[in-house]
């Protein structure tokens, strides 16, 4: 298996995860082989190799303008190469700001801001570069992933809201962040089903009040629910029920052997 994006956050954990299974494995990192080049280059990259997992790309690129272009050229190198299947690593952000109701792969997609348009974008130069051909594709949608190292401050900002003694919730109880641990996502995406074209998605919805209480335990403290007026901005989210289909089950067969996102949350609370 190749992994594009190697040394990224979702990538690096993907390559651990296939290491310890001892799979054949060729990382390509991102200083290797960039969005700059040519099919040539990334047909030979990918020689003798059955699966590909395209990685690549970091939550805000300094100049995404040429990234779906890029993905269209990967997934043609894949065909080229006959390689058997292309897993591609999008987002739950394709179906925009949603705050209630279930959310599926069948649901409307809304490329609302730029990353969410260019990740929708690489998902159609996929399909139509692979039409025709032997090579499958597979999307994989997946909202924030945590864990150590994980990029951007949405958790850190609310666990240093936590540290003060006070959640302030404008939301219900049932409130929750879909969010998706990253050691969890590397064992899903390892068991992956050889199957035709298909679009999955894998989500967690870890409701707010037991994060904060989570967060309370682990750090020996009393944290204060305080309810506040329903916000805009940055607190909407804590008042989000929206819930995303996921497949995560239907991939093991319901298996609980999986690692927990839990666990990496633990990881980001623990002194």
């Amino acid at each position: 298996m190749a992994v594009w994006g190697a040394n990224g956050f979702a990538g690096g954990r993907l390559c651990e995860a296939a290491s310890t299974r001892a799979l054949e494995l060729r990382p390509l990192t991102r200083a290797a082989l960039d969005f700059t080049a040519s099919e040539e280059r990334m047909r030979e990259a990918l020689g003798g190799m059955e699966v590909a997992f395209h990685c690549a790309g970091k939550l805000q690129e300094p100049d995404p303008s040429g990234y779906a272009a890029a993905t269209a050229r990967f997934a043609r190198a894949c065909a080229g190469a006959g390689l058997r299947r292309l897993v591609y690593l999008s987002t739950l952000a394709v179906y925009g700001p949603r705050r209630s109701g279930e959310i599926g792969t069948d649901t409307p997609l809304i490329g609302t801001d730029a990353y969410a348009a260019i990740r929708i974008e690489a998902e159609v130069a996929i399909h139509a570069a692979l039409a025709g051909t032997g090579t499958m594709a597979t999307i994989v949608r997946v909202p924030m992933l945590v864990g150590q190292g994980m990029p951007g401050t949405a958790l850190a900002r609310f666990f240093r809201v936590l540290s003060s003694g006070v959640f302030p919730h404008p939301g219900p109880e049932d409130a929750a962040l879909p969010c998706l641990g990253i050691h969890r996502l590397a064992a899903l995406l390892l068991r992956l089903p050889d199957e035709g074209n298909a679009t999955l998605q894998f989500s967690d919805h870890l409701r707010w009040t037991e994060l904060a209480a989570r967060y309370g335990a682990m750090r020996g403290r009393r944290i204060a629910r305080i309810r506040v007026p329903n916000l805009p901005g940055s607190f909407a989210a804590l008042s989000c029920t929206a819930r995303y289909v996921d497949d995560a089950a239907r991939i093991t067969g319901g298996g609980g052997d999986l690692p927990s996102t839990w666990t990496d949350i633990d990881a980001l609370i623990r002194p």
